[in-house]
């Protein structure tokens, strides 16, 4: 029992560290050994890595924090004939949680954030103007998504007219992460085109 108490403990430790921004995950790649000839086939290293995983921080925090909640929990309710079977079941559940946890870190890594997905599909959208926005000062534009719901984006205009908060405005380009408007064409003034 003492065992999986101090792995509850020392995974958790480990695990609450990580997210309030102790360390940052500390994973063996491949790559990192320092020597050979950088060639090989991908298919190896990326073999190669996924193995390496196992020795990465979160595999070890996670693995160690569920080994020893499921032993400490086989213990309290599951009586003699399941105390027997708790290190193999702890063991168990500790390498599945260690795995998904790092498999699951790893794929998140590999995302881009903050980048928009199909921003060509934002392009012809009309929005309205959460902040204004002038050639020389970036704004916030707030655009309804189908279904329900909205999509706020950095906004910026090419025209020489600042747009004020709450205009309608159209989406002609999307440069990054920021929506190039200007003035939605049923919202111009008469006159203009």
């Amino acid at each position: 029992m003492v065992v999986y108490v101090g792995s509850l403990l020392f995974g958790g430790v480990l695990i609450a560290a990580s997210f309030l921004g102790a360390g940052h995950d500390t994973d063996v790649h491949a790559g990192d050994t320092g020597h050979g000839d950088g060639h090989g086939d991908g298919h190896d290293q990326s073999t190669a890595s996924a193995l390496l995983s196992l020795f990465g921080l979160r595999f070890w925090s996670f693995g160690s924090a569920f080994f020893g909640l499921t032993g400490v929990v086989l213990h309290l309710v599951g009586g003699p004939a399941l105390a027997a079977l708790a290190p193999m079941i702890s063991g168990g559940v500790g390498v599945a949680a260690g795995l998904g946890a790092s498999t699951t870190f790893r794929a998140l890594s590999r995302d881009t954030i903050g980048q928009v997905r199909g921003a060509s599909a934002l392009v012809g959208r009309e929005g309205k103007l959460l902040l204004p926005v002038a050639r020389a000062q970036r704004g916030k534009v707030r655009m309804p998504v189908p279904g329900g719901g909205h999509v706020d984006l950095v906004a910026e205009s090419d025209e020489d007219e600042s747009l004020d908060a709450g205009a309608e405005v159209l989406i002609v380009e999307v440069r990054g992460n920021v929506a190039v408007v200007e003035r939605a064409p049923a919202s111009l003034p008469a006159g203009r085109s």
